[in-house]
């Protein structure tokens, strides 16, 4: 008997250990000892310069956060963040309401920057004015896509029927490297792009701007692209989430006061390709005063108008929606601007 009482505490006492790293690693977890996914596009483009920023400046180490950069397609963050792949990402607003609207389960806790998305003519098409695109073809890379739906609710706007059931325009689908081309051939009287390549086709004489949603009023001060979060992240490690949060508030106003650096270093560690000073030009058009409460509005500002074009069917509630999706981290400032 002696001796099976000591074999029952020795037992006792190799599994002790085991149990007190169990409850120091579930302590560890929630205090913040977590590596975050981060996804980033493998052809990165000039939206997500704070990504890269955060990193080459310090702005994660400075907010103790551990992470691991993963590489994704452009448009396959959505479905990564609900499969567990990645945790965050950057993504065009304009594209996510209508997917959680029908379901996606996502948190937004950050609104990026404005601008980016433009609709151009021809120099020498008779088009002068947005109001002059009614009846007319335009191109697009796809009805889904970020330049559609924000054109679509352009022109809504302005009164032109862009619906199913009053349709006063005419979509054209081309990949999106041809479509410079359809417009320069004569196929399209439009054609809805991204900058860089919006910026390039404008400087060379190619195509002339008609809709800017960096400057034009509807839509200079709506945030297009926000950072995107698994529901996950948020409820396991949403002391995690604040901290990239405010890695990405620093990165965003390093962007906007330091746009030739940034350009210059994201060629030199080649994060985007493209001529530093274009670059440069590009990120200037832009307003990377990153804010909490403003991706707040600019997800009631699309649903509602998603809704009103029939993208977003009736039914849904904007203001349930917005809840459930915007989300304001606490220790995260509402912006870092006055």
């Amino acid at each position: 008997m002696k001796k099976l009482a000591v074999l029952v505490i020795g037992a006792a006492l190799i599994n002790v250990p085991n149990v007190w790293a169990a409850s120091a690693k579930k302590s560890a977890l929630a205090k913040g000892d977590y590596t975050l996914k981060i996804g980033v596009g493998v052809t990165a483009g000039l939206c997500s310069a704070p990504f890269f920023i955060a990193r080459e400046k310090g702005f994660y180490k400075e907010e103790g956060l551990k992470y691991e950069e993963v590489k994704i397609d452009s448009g396959q963050g959505p479905q990564l963040l609900t499969t567990g792949q990645v945790d965050v990402t950057n993504n065009l607003l304009a594209t996510l309401i209508q997917p959680i609207a029908n379901g996606l389960d996502v948190r937004i806790p950050l609104g990026l920057h404005t601008g980016c998305i433009k609709v151009m003519v021809r120099p020498d098409s008779s088009i002068k004015t947005p109001a002059d695109l009614k009846g007319k073809k335009i191109g697009t890379s796809s009805m889904n896509s970020s330049g559609t739906v924000i054109t679509q609710r352009y022109l809504a706007e302005l009164g032109i029927g862009v619906s199913t059931n009053h349709l006063e325009v005419e979509w054209l689908i081309y990949p999106s490297t041809e479509l410079p081309l359809a417009l320069e051939r004569g196929q399209v009287d439009a054609i809805t792009t991204e900058d860089p390549r919006a910026w390039i086709i404008e400087n060379e004489g190619k195509g002339r701007v008609i809709i800017n949603s960096a400057t034009d009023d509807y839509l200079k001060n709506e945030f297009c692209c926000v950072l995107v979060a698994s529901a996950a992240v948020l409820d396991k490690h949403p002391e995690v989430l604040a901290k990239f949060t405010r890695a990405i508030q620093k990165a965003a106003r390093y962007v906007q006061e330091n746009q030739e650096e940034t350009a210059r270093l994201m060629e030199e560690k080649r994060y985007v390709a493209g001529d530093p000073a274009v670059n440069a030009a590009i990120l200037k058009t832009y307003n990377y005063r990153a804010s909490v409460s403003e991706a707040e509005t600019a997800i009631i500002r699309n649903a509602r108008d998603l809704q009103r074009i029939g993208l977003v069917d009736k039914s849904v509630n904007v203001e349930a929606l917005t809840r459930n999706t915007f989300v304001a981290l606490p220790g995260v400032p509402d912006t870092l601007y006055k």
